[in-house]
């Protein structure tokens, strides 16, 4: 706990330059009198930490003193948007953290972000794969195809990434002897095993793809501005534009498509064209 406190009272100080012993006893529940032997601590370190008694006085850090990765604004903009992401998308609890690392710099509260709907995850899959990504251990789960059928799957995990739309672990099978990426919305089961004791070969993944050509009309080119501005876009002469997509599973591919309605047509290849069909009159029949 002291190594947490002595950090904390680093960071703010590197921000703050000043600041009251009583501050910080109120900040980290403890006494004033702990705080000055902190000061004791960090000044044996070799960290210019100081403290001047009266009216305008407090604990200073002598100003030459400074570190080479302390965080310039930018850099803590970025971090409270990537803490803000990991919040949404249910990776990690980051509130607490971003609540105190705010007391350290000044953040206002800017930006809010919101992409659990579209992205959530399972917090127990994705704990379990963390624990075993941390411990070196395998792990044993079931793997749900695109066509409906189970897997058992047996492998070490070396990361989660995200890439095309859709979360992956990144797997080696000692089995077949192979890196798989696998989509982590088709993960279930999740249960650890024995910890690895052998070198694995250099992570070569191969990203599960569906590429489809498709057509826009000219009644959406407003999304060109805004959904479609990433995209590298193909203009017709009828004001029509065209794209090639990346999807990873088919279920992103219809929860993409199908809300488009008559303003999106597949172009190519044939057998994903069938396939959308297929999925549009099985919908439908249910529906009689």
């Amino acid at each position: 706990m002291q190594i947490i406190r002595l950090l904390h009272t680093t960071l703010v100080l590197l921000n703050r330059k000043k600041v009251t012993a009583k501050e910080l006893a109120e900040r980290f529940e403890v006494t004033t009198r702990t705080i000055y032997r902190d000061v004791d601590v960090l000044s044996l370190a070799g960290i210019p930490v100081y403290s001047v008694k009266g009216r305008e006085g407090g604990i200073f850090l002598d100003e030459s003193f400074f570190v080479d990765n302390t965080l310039m604004k930018e850099e803590q903009d970025d971090l409270l948007l990537a803490l803000h992401l990991l919040q949404s998308v249910g990776l990690a609890d980051t509130e607490a953290l971003i609540e105190k690392l705010s007391t350290v710099y000044d953040w206002s509260n800017w930006l809010e972000v919101d992409l659990s709907e579209n992205h959530s995850l399972d917090h127990q899959t994705f704990d379990q794969i963390k624990q075993a990504i941390f411990s070196e251990r395998l792990i044993n789960f079931t793997y749900y195809t695109e066509y409906g059928q189970t897997r058992l799957i047996s492998g070490l995990p070396k990361r989660i990434l995200y890439k095309h739309q859709t979360w992956y672990v990144s797997i080696f099978q000692p089995a077949i002897e192979e890196w798989t990426a696998f989509p982590l919305q088709r993960v279930q089961r999740v249960t650890l095993g024995e910890k690895n004791t052998t070198k694995l070969p250099d992570e070569e993944l191969r990203f599960p793809k569906i590429e489809v050509r498709v057509r826009f009309s000219k009644r959406i080119a407003y999304k060109r501005y805004d959904e479609f501005a990433n995209l590298q876009l193909f203009d017709n002469p009828d004001s029509s534009f065209e794209a090639v997509l990346t999807f990873a599973v088919f279920e992103d591919m219809y929860r993409f498509l199908l809300p488009l309605g008559k303003n999106v047509q597949v172009l190519e290849p044939d057998w994903v064209k069938d396939k959308l069909i297929a999925y549009t009159r099985s919908f439908l029949e249910n529906q009689v």
